[in-house]
């Protein structure tokens, strides 16, 4: 690989001086072709190629009328093209009206932007010999190339068919397949060269070889034949190139003279005479069938219309090759959209299960991460960016136009969003982002790694300048010789079965989640209405409740009092008993109470400070000053979104259990915010009640959140309703949390739950 020197005038080159060459206003045709250019309606003269004496033996003047040219069927036939189709090239024999002895002219006419242009072309001398047994006709060439490209299997087959069909055809040295990627570079893909010439298969022409003007060209033309760029080509008079006052549009022509850039080009290369194919599918430009000799080569318009007739053959034969390998691609992925909807109906909440459907979705679009993102918070999963970092790009997406399409794609990250930090991307370069607008979810983004590979140039890609009369232009680079480059920071491209897969996730899941969005809506309003008549029957009833149970304390009361000194200790012993379960009662109906008030009351969410909160829980459970034999460390400060009377009555409830189970000499609590937790970096903050109590078994973890379940007698540990640690677990879930334990028996218990935030 060469290295290129270092360019002082870099600032002041025209970059596009290449895309904004007027090729197509040539002014001139090559010396083996002729112009004659007739304004329609009247059918005069108007231009002429000043080689035109060779074919019509005169150089007629502008204004002479078409019938003084050519013979009565020839002008006959001309009157068809100049009132048939436009802008279709048709060759045809036509004969001069110099004498009936004339020879026939071989010709091409056409009509484009209200010119009839007629171009003859030289007829090929005949040296007298016969055919070689072995070489066909053009058409039959063309049937023995047709039966090859249909046996070929697959595309490398294919690609190597189509140049050795096509050089065996039109005898040019080298023949080369070129297609077109997405950022207009080009790659040699098939070739079939001479030997003795170095191969170009596998280079990477830059997209400023065939700037943008140049591609139009090809897909109105789709045959371009230079038959010598040695040869200086002939003017058209009266003068209708670029800066003339009528310029002549050239962009049909079979002969346009060519640019002196392209000719340069050539030269560099060593090419004397070359031909492109355009290979167009669905009106876009694919790819071209490059053709390089390298001694002068004019073709007959009978070779250029096979040769048309044959790009139109391979252009059928790779649509059709690289659409049944799109189909066998659709339908291998498809599988796995539809085992991805299948699961999503079976799973209950689908956005905290992902995992379980990750191995189907990532194989809809070939992703390597995946970021679920809803209102409040973003689920990574697999290879992503950090969830800032996800959010940051989440936010740039929304702020695009409203009309913008729901899918978005790049292959490398680091251009589309330059502000984003290496560090914070990650492996991941590529991203594929769905907008969905489901209740439960706002974005699904795919991600893919890096993708390091090396390119090789056919010469260096940076083209040279040179300095003009008008100032510093760019230039065609003078060699070719292998320049590799190697790419980072890039994902492989997103293909269009990528997107369209999108596209078709995109439109189930929002069929899907609607559909399980209105259900739920549904379900959730009865059990919202179940919940309602329950919480407001429980509330009535442990408040009803209350007043018998103050009326059997009442009586016992009473007649512990009546019967004084008299009464027995058998029945001293009853009356005891009588009370402490009447208390227990209310203990009971009292936390029932405090549980339907939890589930009724209306959530009212501020901004919480965590140590004004957890100082005045400690301080309704101990009083203040702290007493001795306890100590209360509040770890790290932060301000929590919650309802300030749920959180501290939540606190209060974890804070009397630690200090009530606890056995130690010196009890112990922290409380704070857990820094390290898996889901610390995401919008669920979690908090911790450590002691070093009696502990917990696991086994008996989940049943402390039941109702009324303790793990011990009434008359341990200070007894109580065991309804504390249910009213905990009902705050947290209304919070939109979780709560769990991290306990063994005599080492203390940690109580951690997570409280969901919004920014």
């Amino acid at each position: 690989m060469t290295k290129s020197e270092p360019n002082n005038t870099a600032s002041s080159v025209d970059l596009t001086n290449c895309d904004r060459e007027p090729i197509h206003l040539a002014g001139a045709v090559q010396p083996h072709g002729a112009l004659l250019a007739f304004q329609l309606g009247d059918l005069t003269l108007r231009h002429a190629s000043t080689n035109i004496p060779q074919w019509l033996g005169t150089m007629p003047e502008p204004g002479t009328p078409l019938a003084s040219l050519l013979d009565d069927d020839s002008v006959l036939l001309l009157h068809k093209v100049a009132t048939g189709l436009r802008a279709v090239v048709r060759p045809m024999q036509l004969r001069s009206r110099a004498g009936e002895s004339q020879a026939s002219l071989s010709a091409a006419a056409h009509v484009y932007k209200g010119m009839l242009i007629v171009e003859l072309e030289q007829p090929r001398v005949a040296n007298g010999t016969s055919k070689k047994p072995e070489e066909l006709s053009l058409p039959l060439q063309l049937t023995k190339a047709n039966q090859r490209l249909q046996q070929c299997l697959s595309l490398p087959e294919l690609y190597q068919a189509i140049t050795d069909e096509i050089r065996d055809m039109s005898g040019f040295d080298r023949v080369m397949l070129y297609r077109f990627a997405e950022d207009s570079h080009g790659e040699v893909i098939g070739e079939s060269v001479v030997a003795g010439k170095e191969p170009f298969l596998g280079l990477h022409y830059p997209a400023t070889d065939i700037p943008e003007q140049a591609r139009r060209l090809y897909v109105l033309n789709t045959v371009r034949s230079i038959g010598d760029v040695n040869a200086n080509p002939v003017p058209i008079v009266p003068s209708c190139h670029a800066d003339a006052e009528l310029p002549l549009d050239l962009s049909l022509s079979c002969f346009r003279a060519v640019s002196p850039i392209h000719i340069e080009y050539l030269q560099n290369m060593g090419v004397q005479a070359s031909m492109s194919i355009s290979i167009v599918i669905d009106n876009q430009l694919w790819g071209l069938i490059a053709c390089h000799h390298y001694s002068a080569k004019p073709l007959l318009l009978e070779e250029r219309a096979a040769c048309e007739i044959m790009g139109l053959v391979a252009g059928n034969y790779l649509s059709a090759r690289v659409q049944s390998e799109v189909n066998k691609e659709r339908v291998r992925r498809r599988q796995h959209y539809h085992h991805v909807l299948d699961q999503i109906t079976r799973i209950t909440n689908i956005w905290q299960s992902v995992e379980k459907i990750w191995p189907d979705l990532r194989e809809i679009v070939e992703a390597s991460g995946l970021a679920v993102a809803t209102d409040r918070k973003c689920h990574l999963i697999g290879s992503t960016p950090d969830t800032q970092t996800v959010q940051a790009i989440i936010k740039r997406l929304e702020a695009r136009p409203e009309d913008a399409t729901k899918i978005w794609s790049t292959h490398s990250l680091a251009e589309s969003f330059p502000e984003l930090s290496t560090q914070t991307v990650g492996a991941a370069c590529g991203c594929l982002a769905v907008r969905l607008f489901a209740p439960d979810v706002n974005w699904l983004l795919f991600f893919r790694d890096e993708y390091v590979s090396e390119v090789t140039w056919a010469g260096n890609p940076e083209k040279s300048t040179i300095k003009s009369g008008d100032g510093v232009r760019l230039s065609p680079r003078k060699s070719f010789e292998e320049w590799k480059t190697t790419v980072h920071r890039q994902s492989r491209r997103w293909s269009l079965v990528d997107r369209e897969m999108a596209e078709e996730l995109h439109s189930g899941l929002m069929e899907l989640l609607s559909l399980r969005a209105a259900e739920l809506h549904r379900l959730n309003e009865e059990l919202a209405k179940i919940n309602a008549d329950l919480d407001a029957f429980a509330y009535a009833a442990s408040h009803d409740l209350r007043e018998p149970l103050r009326g059997i304390k009442q009586t016992i009361f009473l007649l512990q009092h009546e019967l004084g000194e008299s009464i027995n200790d058998a029945t001293d012993s009853r009356l005891k008993s009588l009370s402490k379960l009447a208390s227990r009662m209310d203990e009971l109906v009292q936390g029932l109470l405090r549980l339907s008030r939890v589930g009724q009351a209306n959530l009212e969410f501020e901004k919480v400070s965590l140590r004004e909160l957890v100082e005045e829980a400690v301080e309704m459970v101990v009083g203040r000053p702290t007493p001795q034999g306890i100590e209360i460390v509040i770890a790290g400060e932060t301000l929590l979104w919650a309802d300030y009377l749920c959180l501290r009555e939540l606190f209060t409830n974890l804070i009397s259990n630690s200090l009530k189970y606890n056995t130690s000499e010196i009890k112990r609590l922290e409380i704070g915010v857990l820094e390290d937790h898996h889901l610390a970096n995401s919008k669920e903050t979690v908090l911790f009640v450590r002691d070093n109590g009696i502990g917990i078994a696991l086994e008996a973890q989940q049943d402390v959140f039941q109702i009324f379940r303790r793990l011990h007698l009434p008359d341990q540990f200070g007894g109580g309703s065991g309804a504390g640690l249910t009213i905990c677990k009902k705050i947290v879930d209304r919070h939109g949390g979780e709560i769990w334990i991290e306990s063994e028996p005599g080492l203390g218990s940690t109580f951690l739950f997570t409280l969901e935030q919004v920014d």
